[in-house]
């Protein structure tokens, strides 16, 4: 049983594949014939003389029935498929002017198809080429997004550019400056690049000097390995003899906690002891010592300290007294309070990684450590008491003390709290006679490159003219952001510098202004605002995109723009493409009304083939033949019809974008799939009209096609 299935199962495989190879072969011998027919009239034509035979078209004549024999094959007792289109070409002659409409119906359909959706096709390329070059398509931006805690840094760079496929990582950082141009202060938007960023975004210059790097390569800022004595993996470490509890450097410094961050405060500098409890960010900061203690494994140190004597390793730890806090069962940070209910201040150790070290023995604590900060500190409080107060002059000493020691914390710092829009309640910490907004001022470490690259846009709000820019100076401060200086955080400023405009970019709709990666080093930054990552091949883009989002950074990419425009310009082609298959549709029913009539008006000519030896299936084919020759005919003309419109429109918009001083417009584009679909689409419609009447007049018998009147 399972084995007659298979037979008829194969058969009906062999039918159609015999059935799509003859029609295979009927398209290419079709298309042969036409060429053949058209050089043949070109022989003929007296007006081009002897330029036809200078070429050897009738060389190509041969050719080409060289090419028919051996497509053509040949079945016993049956006509070739050469002869039938032969014949099928002179019944359409016969009834010239009903094939020309018929063709020229079918035309018209495929033309309105291939010039709506062509305008599909030429406005979203002309569309993406405004919005993205081809390389663009080969790069994302990298941003911190959500994951604010990730560093942008040289071990970040570093790990991207060991990803599959990733050719580059540029960074770029971003910060607000402040520019000061003919007694006027701007706000102005900066970007400190390299010369592989702005070859990057392709910035066109109009005038002055091309951007090329200075003070050596951005790169050099990637650690090295280190091998040897205290070595860590991928940084160079330095090591120092020291004892245990000694001081780093001499004086106080000034640090903070992380934002977000809680860090626990130690008895002693040692894991070991006993931990008293967390700490918090402050507005102000906090003050301390560095002393050297118990090695935690701080994996990122430059400096290590080991003693010489017990070959024991140390790590840098800070000595602080700060307000205590404890965490609730939901996870919120909470006062920690006393006895009498004020929050609980201790003097303890807390690891130095998880800090941020604003600034290092700062002479105006006028100190030499913390406790004798401390002490002068309440010194200080306890003389201006007594000052104030001289009636109470033989008031006992150790009750001062005590209230100085009760009352350090609000000379320390004083406590803001406030609520957000979410009903959050935040706690703030402020040194009292603090400005909020002053702002720290940092100094350059080197001397900065201090040059300029604006933009047009930034030129016009300066009051300059493009031409004569380059060579101007304008004084610059740069407002830096938080976390950008390793080691300093709040509100931070540089001092304000000179710059020289060195060129001009041209961007109207942006004012900001490039200048060199390098004076951001000067300022002390380690970490970037962006990456612009790019890849070998486009194909690797999505994959390096989603490795570097697993690490916790946020992607972008001009590649997502051009996806949503591809996505609108699909369905604006679907809707155009339909509006052109009503006109198809149309012509569609006029073709098939041109065979019905045919088979009506050939009926005794049927007859004739049949009693003459035609097969009825040969005559079946003939129809047939017909219906495909004015179907592919008229797919023909039509995809040259809709080319034609489309590029006539294309020069109409170009010779007016040209006069008023525009680029060409091409308005117009068919892909080469596109065509062929059509011509498959022009195919089915010869086969679907052809197949009734070619079933009807194969169905007709000769005796009966004799009497047809």
């Amino acid at each position: 049983m399972w084995q007659n299935r298979l037979i008829k199962i194969k058969e009906k495989f062999l039918t159609t594949g015999v059935f799509l190879w003859s029609n295979v072969v009927f398209i290419a011998i079709l298309y042969v014939y036409v060429t053949r027919a058209l050089i043949i009239r070109l022989l003929r034509l007296r007006v081009l003389g002897f330029v036809p035979r200078l070429i050897h078209l009738e060389i190509l004549v041969k050719i080409l029935d060289k090419v028919t024999k051996s497509i053509d094959f040949d079945v016993k007792n049956q006509v070739s498929r050469g002869y039938l289109v032969e014949l099928a070409f002179r019944n359409m002659k016969s009834k010239k002017n009903r094939t020309v409409v018929t063709i020229g119906g079918v035309a018209l359909g495929v033309g309105a198809i291939v010039f709506l959706v062509s305008m599909g096709y030429g406005l979203e390329r002309m569309v993406i080429s405004k919005v993205a070059r081809l390389d663009e398509l080969k790069m994302a931006d990298v941003s911190s997004g959500k994951a604010a805690s990730l560093t942008m840094n040289d071990e970040i760079i570093k790990r991207i550019k060991g990803l599959d496929g990733v050719a580059e990582v540029i960074p770029m950082v971003s910060m607000v400056s402040k520019v000061r141009y003919n007694n006027s202060v701007l706000d102005v938007m900066t970007y400190g690049v390299d010369e592989r960023y702005l070859k990057a975004v392709n910035a066109k210059f109009l005038n002055g000097e091309p951007f090329k790097n200075k003070n050596g390569d951005i790169m050099s800022m990637v650690p090295i390995e280190y091998s040897g004595e205290g070595e860590v993996a991928g940084i160079e470490q330095e090591v120092v003899w020291v004892q245990k509890g000694e001081k780093v450097e001499d004086g106080v410094i000034r640090f903070n906690v992380a934002e977000g961050k809680k860090v626990l405060v130690y008895e002693d500098c040692d894991t070991d002891s006993t931990a008293a409890g967390e700490v918090i960010r402050s507005e102000g900061g906090y003050i301390g010592e560095e002393v050297w203690g118990e090695v935690y494994g701080e994996a990122d140190s430059a400096v290590v300290g080991k003693d010489v004597y017990q070959e024991v390793t140390y790590s840098k730890w800070v000595r602080t007294k700060a307000p205590l806090w404890k965490v609730d069962d939901k996870g919120v940070a909470i006062p920690y309070l006393d006895g009498v209910g004020k929050q609980k201040w201790t003097i303890g150790c807390i690891k130095s990684e998880d800090l941020i070290i604003e600034a290092q023995s700062m002479e105006e604590f006028n100190a030499d450590n913390l406790d004798e900060y401390i002490f002068g500190l309440e010194n200080k409080i306890l003389g201006e008491t007594i000052s104030s107060a001289s009636a109470s002059r033989t008031a006992s000493t150790s009750a001062e003390l005590v209230a100085v020691e009760a009352s350090s914390s609000a000379v320390l710092f004083e406590t803001i709290v406030a609520t957000d829009s979410a009903g959050v309640e935040w706690v703030e910490l402020r040194k009292i006679g603090e400005d909020k907004n002053k702002l720290m001022e940092i100094e350059y470490t080197t001397e900065p490159v201090a040059e300029a690259y604006v933009t047009t846009g930034l030129l016009k709000m300066l009051g300059l003219a493009s031409s004569e820019a380059a060579g101007k100076k304008f004084m610059v401060s740069y407002i830096i952001p938080d976390g950008l200086v390793e080691g300093k955080s709040g509100r931070m400023q540089s001092v304000e510098r000179e710059y020289k405009i060195m060129g001009v970019v041209e961007d109207d709709g942006n004012n900001f202004y490039y200048f060199h990666l390098t004076d951001t080093k000067s300022l002390g930054a380690k970490s970037y605002s962006q990456l612009k990552v790019t890849v070998v091949d486009k194909a690797k883009l999505a994959e390096v995109r989603k490795a570097i989002e697993t690490i916790g950074f946020k992607t972008t990419s001009t590649v997502d723009t051009v996806a949503g425009i591809e996505r609108i310009f699909g369905t604006l082609r679907l809707i155009l493409g339909l509006l052109g298959t009503i006109a198809l549709a149309v012509a569609s029913l006029g073709m098939f009304n041109t065979m019905t009539v045919s088979l009506l008006e050939r009926t005794r000519e049927v007859g004739v083939m049949k009693s003459m030896g035609m097969l009825s299936k040969e005559v079946r084919e003939l129809f047939l033949a017909e219906s495909m020759i004015m179907g592919m005919g008229g797919g023909t003309l039509g995809v040259l019809f809709g080319f034609m419109m489309g590029w006539t429109l294309s020069i109409t918009l170009s010779a007016v974008s040209v006069l008023k001083g525009q680029g060409v417009i091409n308005i117009s584009y068919v892909p080469w799939f596109f065509v062929a679909f059509i011509m498959f689409i022009s195919f089915m419609v010869g086969m679907v009209t052809g197949w009734y009447p070619s079933k009807r007049a194969r169905m007709i018998s000769a005796l009966n096609a004799l009497r047809y009147e």
